[in-house]
């Protein structure tokens, strides 16, 4: 006889609180919690990895009344309120469950145990075994019927009628009359006042249900008992009528709508991205059978697209190219960095032709040899480097690189799906051509991923067969055409088409020839950076010894925790899975109770220092160039801020003395200075321009000090009876006010009291009543919209204010000031660069830009060109846009960064 097929039914409700309850509170950066979502995902793909149902469904509750609170309008009114930590986290269980391809139940009125029970009747009616995956004991009363079990997953208990009555000394099918009787305290179902499990089960022993109890009141000797149950008699037949399932509940399903279905990889993607939760996606899709990260190589072409091999034939597709208004390419590289990595070859894709794949850099057994590359390139090269067509890809600045390298400089660069995806929510993590074809075209774009990420060793494209290279390239250049339309139509109707036209598209070569310059680092001086930091290093652990009165690893959180709290006998100020954390917020707050704290943060920042710069800078040095070539990420930071990546240059402390010789190990090349640009105090200034606070915008027009006469606002004192004190805390808060820093931040930046803190932010905003307006009304506007937007039209949505987490709701308030003021910055100094690039070549002048960090521009200008490119960037950069308030920037110069940063 064939097996029954099998129905699982997961208590979606119960396992919420479950998984919220059983789970460390998890965070995103953002503060929304993720835990609950995290467990409940682990609980549902248990179910499914190992029991693999033919049909399942998770069942919730749906919100609001049901019948039940018309019979006893006190039912459930002593249950606390849902936490609000899990309150914001049921959208995103729901939304995970559907992405998941595991059908779903609620409905209104109705709970979700009076669903499980009308699914249980339905499917048992047609011949289908029933799974109830829950540890509610109330839905025992569904496995009366033999093809109907409950399983308790996380005890991994199986309840039939035998265990049931083993159990509760019941039948399922008088489960609900001894519900009846105990009550329930949760649910406030009240039962027999004062019977519990052991006079139940006394009663039950001699007959089946309540009526029959009643019905023998005479009988029951136990005078106390007898009592009990005549004076809630009532009680009793109510409480059953709460505790009984609906079985009828108008569900409308069909078997086909419970089988479970492929899971939606781009959007289950998406969750775990925003969320934070790395391990999210993997171990839903491993755990439902449909991970699909391998690709097992195929016979034969894949796709239908043209390998170029014939000379005869380069040169005529060229000459079609050359035709086009719009080409779009992808160059193939061996990995992903792109001043190491060799040329592989090149796809084009236009209209409706065909995509085509020129190899070039393909050698060696069964890869198919592809043209010289000088032949391809000089065949190329014409259209390559002219102005048309109309150049479109996906990284292009990448792209930029390797062909520079090859003798190329790519020209005509006209769209980045990377940039216009970034443009129209760049709050996404991953602007990946996977995912962008995904969610635009619906479609699974075959994208290589390399195991060796930039500078790493791994298999990368040249290990595999030309055909196979051949169709991730062509599929790559053809999905960019295509999703060229669509990207720009989104952008115009998001208005930011004239930010990626004026802005972000030519900022891709000016940083993809930054990147190709590189900077020249003095790697003996690194090599003495790295001994000095070590001595200091030492000396700094003996000092932490001594107040410790033992060695220990001071990089060791756990040893560290033991040393402050368990020895010192510190305070926890805050504590993790792992036990009571040492992060750098708790050893800023134990600071002020001991000085082992503040040399703690000491250590680590040189350690830090010396492991990051001073011993990894070398490495980074580029073999044909000498020079450092860091990559500036055009796509991660929400504000629009660019970031840097091997090394990472936003992170060299600026103000300290470990910094500072960091910096000095940043040279310029012989007969050469560098020169440094940085903008002063802009996201003041923009501030200003925003609030028209007549005060911050008299400080700026009078070129005053701006802390100092903050300070003198804040205190009612005249400017030059302010003192450093005063002035170090209006600086604070001067930059506070950018980021949305409440009492609580200021008080620990200043290490004051939340009070005291609080009082110097209400001084501050009674003599900047503007930049309170403006806060209030960015607030208000960021809300209404759904997003904030810079000077330039730069838009970041703000989805954390319509958060029911207050916590969440609060970053997006600060996210809703901040995000016009940084943006702005980022915006005004991506233009100075583009305006700079041009504006030196254009003078005919031999200095260069090399990097960009924060606020400030480095250059490296002859020794004879000095006082040239010192007004040239000047002025352009002062002059990049017209504020309310004049922009000002400061030079320096010399024969290392830190000189020129002096």
């Amino acid at each position: 006889m064939e097996p029954k097929k099998t129905l699982y039914l997961i208590d979606g409700s119960s396992y919420i609180y479950r998984a919220f309850y059983a789970v460390t509170r998890l965070t995103s950066s953002k503060g929304q919690p993720t835990g609950a979502v995290h467990g409940f995902g682990q609980m549902m793909v248990k179910v499914v990895r190992e029991k693999k149902p033919d049909y399942v469904c998770v069942v919730f509750d749906a919100p609001g009344r049901n019948f039940r609170h018309d019979l006893y309008v006190a039912y459930k009114a002593t249950r606390q309120k849902m936490p609000e930590d899990l309150v914001s986290q049921v959208p995103y269980i729901k939304d995970m469950v559907e992405y998941s391809g595991i059908p779903q139940m609620e409905k209104d009125g109705y709970e979700a145990d009076d669903l499980i029970a009308t699914l249980t009747h339905w499917a048992s009616g047609q011949g289908i075994a029933v799974v109830i995956v829950s540890s509610d004991k109330d839905l025992h009363q569904l496995v009366r019927d033999p093809a109907v079990r409950q399983w308790d997953a996380q005890n991994d208990r199986v309840f039939t009628e035998r265990e049931v009555k083993e159990r509760f000394g019941v039948t399922p099918a008088h489960m609900v009359d001894y519900l009846a009787l105990v009550g329930d305290t949760s649910d406030n179902v009240p039962g027999v006042r004062g019977v519990g499990d052991k006079t139940a089960r006394q009663l039950f022993e001699r007959w089946e249900s309540i009526e029959e109890i009643y019905d023998h009141l005479d009988e029951i000797t136990l005078a106390s008992v007898r009592k009990k149950l005549e004076e809630h008699r009532d009680d009793a037949f109510l409480s059953r009528r709460l505790v009984s399932f609906k079985e009828d509940v108008r569900i409308n399903g069909k078997l086909e709508d419970f089988v479970p279905s492929p899971p939606a990889r781009f959007k289950l993607q998406q969750l775990a991205e925003e969320l934070e939760l790395k391990s999210l996606l993997e171990n839903i899709l491993k755990g439902l059978g449909a991970k699909g990260e391998s690709r097992p190589e195929r016979p034969g072409r894949a796709r239908g697209d043209e390998i170029v091999t014939d000379p005869d034939r380069l040169e005529s597709l060229a000459t079609l190219f050359a035709d086009q208004p719009v080409l779009s390419l992808k160059v193939q590289t061996a990995s992903d960095d792109a001043m190491r990595s060799d040329l592989l070859g090149i796809a084009f894709s236009f209209e409706d032709h065909p995509a085509c794949y020129v190899p070039v850099g393909h050698n060696g057994k069964d890869h198919g040899n592809g043209l010289p590359a000088a032949r391809v390139l000089a065949a190329l090269g014409k259209v390559l480097g002219a102005s048309g067509p109309a150049k479109i890809g996906h990284d292009l600045k990448s792209a930029w690189i390797v062909l520079k390298r090859y003798g190329i400089e790519l020209a005509g660069i006209a769209f980045d799906t990377m940039i216009a995806s970034y443009l129209l929510d760049p709050g996404k993590q991953d602007h990946g051509l996977g995912r962008i074809a995904a969610e635009c075209l619906g479609e699974n774009v075959d994208v290589y991923q390399a195991t060796g990420g930039r500078g790493k060793a791994g298999a990368g494209l040249d290990a595999l067969p030309v055909e196979r290279a051949a169709d991730y390239a062509c599929a790559e250049a053809e999905a960019v055409w295509r999703l060229y339309p669509v990207l720009m139509e989104k952008l115009r109707e998001a208005k930011m088409e004239e930010l990626q036209e004026k802005i972000e598209v030519p900022l891709i070569t000016v940083l993809a020839k930054m990147e190709y310059r590189g900077i020249l680092v003095d790697a003996v001086k690194l090599e003495d950076l790295s001994l000095e930091f070590e001595k200091a290093l030492d000396a700094r652990a003996s000092v932490i010894y001594d107040l410790a009165k033992e060695e220990f690893n001071i990089q060791s959180p756990k040893q560290l925790a033991s040393i402050l709290f368990d020895k010192l006998g510190l305070r926890v100020v805050k504590k993790t899975k792992s036990g009571p954390s040492t992060d750098v917020n708790v050893l800023e707050e134990l600071a002020l109770e001991h000085p082992i704290a503040d040399h703690v943060l000491a250590y680590r920042t040189l350690a830090k220092l010396k492991g990051t710069y001073a011993d990894a800078l070398g490495k980074l040095i580029h073999p044909a160039t000498g020079r450092i070539h860091t990559s500036y990420n055009q796509t991660v930071a929400a504000t629009g801020r660019l970031s840097s990546s091997d090394p990472n240059l936003q992170n060299i402390p600026i103000r300290t003395e470990e910094g500072r010789k960091i910096r000095a190990s940043f040279i310029p090349a012989p007969g050469c200075l560098l020169l440094s640009a940085d903008y002063s105090q802009i996201e003041l200034r923009i501030l200003a321009h925003y609030s028209h606070d007549e005060h911050l915008v008299e400080a700026f027009m009078d070129d005053e000090d701006i802390h100092r006469r903050t300070a003198a606002e804040m205190f009612n004192v005249s400017p030059v009876a302010v003192t450093p004190e005063m002035r170090r805390q209006a600086k604070t808060i001067n930059f506070g006010i950018i980021y949305g820093m409440g009492p609580f931040g200021l008080a620990r930046r200043l290490r004051i009291s939340t009070k005291m803190a609080r009082v110097a932010i209400d001084r501050y905003f009674a003599g900047y009543q503007g930049v309170r307006l403006f806060i209030d009304s960015a607030i208000d506007s960021a809300r209404r919209l759904g997003y904030s937007e810079t000077l330039l039209g730069r838009r970041r949505f703000m989805p954390e204010l319509r958060s029911r987490n207050k916590t969440i709701q609060q970053l997006g308030e600060r996210l809703a000031i901040n995000t016009p003021l940084q943006g702005s910055a980022a915006d005004l100094i991506k233009k100075a660069m583009i305006d700079l690039e041009a504006l030196l070549k254009g003078k005919g002048l031999k200095t260069v830009m090399l990097l960009q960090v924060h606020d400030e521009l480095v250059f490296e200008t002859p020794d004879d060109e000095l006082d040239t490119a010192r007004e040239v960037v000047r002025d352009a950069m002062e002059k990049v846009w017209k504020l309310s308030v004049p922009l000002k920037v400061e030079l320096g110069w010399g024969r290392n960064w830190a000189e020129a940063h002096a």
